[in-house]
């Protein structure tokens, strides 16, 4: 089935298909299914990622701040100024490492509405880095971060209450998380679904919605990650694999419209909310490109630039946030389908340059 967004088939038939092939080249012993958990939650590496400027930062590239201007404006309370002192202290950039003190910058900037920072706080408890473990800090803490609509705190919290660590065991609300992170993307928690699934309560377990899922996230990370095959994506066909040598036909075909509903809703989810509309032709004499003179130097700041442009073609529809997801990925490869550009769903130089010339075309065009 073809669904709207351009960069995303739902391929449920074709895994089964080749599922079949393997299975019947020889006599297959019985399906074994893999131990494999749910994928586990970010570890202490992400607080080493730069911290993402809120709507309230002064303008530059806090990356390349001197320290101690980092340090006045962290101590006059701006956010993004705390989180970055924070990143620095904890991977001991620039700065002699010192994780207690990172720690507490953090802890500062998510008690001022940093959704990234009351996510890393929350990790912090979950998994007792710096601080001593916690399991209900890290749910009081994960919350907030959901609050902000982070998939990722979304997943981590549904984790903690389908377990009923720091909070009463909540298989219901731990589905509705890991349901609403699928729809951001978030490949971790189609997984988690499927183990669920597979291996829940009476009353949750279900091998027909745990072939679905598994086949949604082994698809999902297909086309997410072109031309290689992820640890989660061998897992998910693992374990797809076996549940559909275990399943009656009427299941097989259950399993797939399940999946394809679900995977329907997710591409939806992911897609901008305006119809796209058709870029402008270009002129039939083109002058020659300029140097984008606004292209940033921090990898992060690029990405930004060109979701910001995206935005503006009404090609993309969610903010602007320096994180290179599936759904600026999609959008940039249907920009390069549309503008006859090679499809690397990047966020390079070449690319910003030709969204620029698009933005620049499509002003008059408003203007008349």
């Amino acid at each position: 089935m073809r669904l709207k967004r351009p960069a995303l088939l739902v391929g449920l038939a074709a895994l089964a298909v080749a599922g079949a092939t393997a299975s019947e080249a020889a006599p297959a012993p019985p399906p074994v299914v893999p131990l494999a958990e749910a994928p586990p939650a970010p570890t202490s590496d992400d607080f080493a990622k730069p911290a993402q400027p809120s709507a309230t930062a002064a303008p530059g590239d806090l990356s390349n701040l001197a320290i101690e201007e980092l340090r006045t404006r962290a101590n006059a309370n701006e956010t993004p100024a705390m989180e970055e002192l924070a990143r620095r202290l904890l991977q001991g950039v620039g700065v002699a490492k010192d994780q207690e003190a990172g720690a507490g910058w953090l802890l500062r900037a998510a008690e001022r509405g940093s959704a990234q920072a009351a996510f890393n706080v929350g990790v912090m408890y979950d998994r007792g880095f710096v601080v001593e473990r916690d399991a209900t800090r890290a749910v009081e803490w994960y919350r907030k971060a959901t609050q902000a609509n982070m998939p990722m705190a979304k997943h981590n919290l549904a984790l903690m209450l389908r377990d009923g660590k720091g909070a009463p065991r909540n298989t219901k609300e731990a589905i509705e998380l890991l349901r609403a992170a699928t729809r951001q993307g978030m490949a971790a928690s189609m997984f988690a679904l499927g183990d669920l699934y597979e291996r829940g309560e009476p009353g949750i377990k279900d091998p027909v919605s745990a072939l679905a899922w598994f086949a949604i996230t082994a698809e999902f990370e297909r086309q997410t990650h072109p031309g290689s095959e992820s640890t989660l994506a061998k897992a998910a066909l693992q374990r797809a694999d076996a549940l559909r040598r275990s399943l009656p036909l009427d299941d097989l075909d259950r399993a797939q419209r399940i999946g394809d509903a679900e995977f329907k809703q997710i591409v939806e989810a992911l897609q901008p909310s305006k119809p796209t509309a058709a870029l402008p032709d270009p002129a039939p004499s083109t002058p020659a490109k300029a140097e984008p003179s606004s292209w940033p130097g921090a990898a992060a700041d690029q990405v930004r630039a060109v979701q910001q442009a995206l935005v503006d073609l009404d090609l993309l529809r969610a903010k602007p946030d320096g994180v290179m997801g599936p759904m600026t990925r999609a959008a940039i490869k249907a920009f390069e389908k549309n503008a006859g550009l090679r499809e690397t769903g990047e966020a390079t130089k070449d690319v910003f340059s030709a969204l620029q010339d698009a933005l620049a075309r499509r002003t008059p065009t408003k203007a008349n």
